[in-house]
């Protein structure tokens, strides 16, 4: 009865073996794309990665910082044999004229998504004006006067701090270009997993904007993220509530 026994234990465990390998060796694979070219109020053309097989997309663009939510369908696609693939989308009359556009794919089946943004018209480009805050009516109705009604102040466009990735050493530093940062504001510089666009990531580092504008800086990759093929980078400002998040492949390169 021992033998037999020890025999069944032998024979499951070898069974088991191959699936347990098989797991540890399975990595999930999620779709991404990059902007490629854009054609200032014309076209943009991305490129796209680890794309999964044979699904139907259909592509969003909307004002920039809403993620391509809700956006305006400016195209579909297929899949077709997955990975890499370039597409190029017109981008809509109501966006034409905006400094930067989201763009969004999403799939038909399957709850696949991923989005980035584009600089459409980076030196002379317009801004989505915020709406107006509505004023309450009345509780009564005031007595008719002759008094003027005085001309409504134009709301100026609001500009939202951006910044790019201009140099990667791995596993060592990255360093960024900003833009439109609002002046004499504290930042702290946060890096974190992939998808994470940096929310509570590690500290990387803090600064100041000083007079605001543009900004230039190179920051230490830290050491638990080490060996992570991309990683999320955050620009959050310990006051007013302003914040920007980017992403890097964390290879050695230089633009």
């Amino acid at each position: 009865m021992n033998k037999k026994r020890t025999l069944v234990i032998v024979l499951l465990l070898t069974m088991l073996f191959p699936a347990v390998v098989g797991i540890s060796k399975a990595q999930a694979a999620y779709p991404s794309f990059t902007i490629s070219e854009v054609k200032k109020d014309e076209s943009v053309t991305i490129l796209t990665q680890d794309m999964p097989k044979n699904l139907d997309w259909k592509v969003l663009m909307g004002e920039y910082n809403t993620r391509g939510e809700k956006g305006i369908e400016v195209a579909t696609f297929n899949s077709g044999a997955g990975g890499s693939l370039s597409a190029t989308f017109n981008i809509p009359d109501a966006l034409k004229g905006r400094a930067m556009i989201s763009i969004r794919i999403e799939s038909l089946t399957g709850g696949y998504y991923y989005y980035n943004w584009f600089w459409n018209d980076q030196a002379n480009g317009t801004w989505p004006t915020p709406a107006p805050t509505a004023t309450p009516a009345p509780t009564t109705t005031p007595a008719p006067t002759a008094t003027p009604v005085p001309t409504s102040t134009p709301v100026p466009a609001v500009k939202y701090p951006t910044f790019n990735i201009v140099a990667v050493e791995k596993d060592n530093t990255v360093s960024v270009v900003g833009k439109d940062l609002p002046a004499d504001t504290e930042f702290t510089v946060l890096m974190g997993q992939m998808w994470t666009m940096g929310i509570k990531g590690i500290e990387a580092g803090t600064f100041n904007s000083g007079e605001g504008g543009d900004m230039a800086a190179t920051f230490n990759i830290p050491a638990e993220l080490a060996g992570l093929i991309r990683i999320s980078i955050r620009l959050q400002a310990t006051s007013g509530g302003w914040y920007a998040y980017n992403w890097f492949w964390n290879n050695t390169t230089q633009e």
